[in-house]
């Protein structure tokens, strides 16, 4: 979608694509209410992982963020939880390939 909005990329692009990200507008049509503001139900459950978010029926899989079934509030707490697992789940992948 980026691509299709801004400007012809030249040399790696590298640079460009990310000043681009930065600077995309985004227009908000409406808003919706704060009861509404929960980042996810459904998706894998916590049974089926183990420590290291790792799927019991497929070893060799991990997961992280919004692909677990659990609920939160939106922000800052929300982006935190999700870099957190990601972490866990690296190092847990490091642990699995070494």
């Amino acid at each position: 979608m980026i691509y299709h909005h801004g400007p012809k990329l030249t040399g790696d692009g590298l640079k460009e694509t990310a000043e681009l990200i930065k600077n995309f507008p985004i227009k908000l049509l409406n808003k919706r209410g704060l009861e509404e503001a929960i980042s996810s139900a459904g998706g894998i459950s916590w049974q089926g992982l183990d420590e290291g978010l790792m799927l019991k029926k497929y070893p060799g899989i991990f997961v992280a963020g919004e692909m677990i079934d659990w609920s939160a509030p939106t922000g800052g707490f929300l982006i935190q939880a999700c870099v957190s697992q990601g972490f866990v789940a690296g190092k847990a992948i490091l642990d699995f390939v070494n």
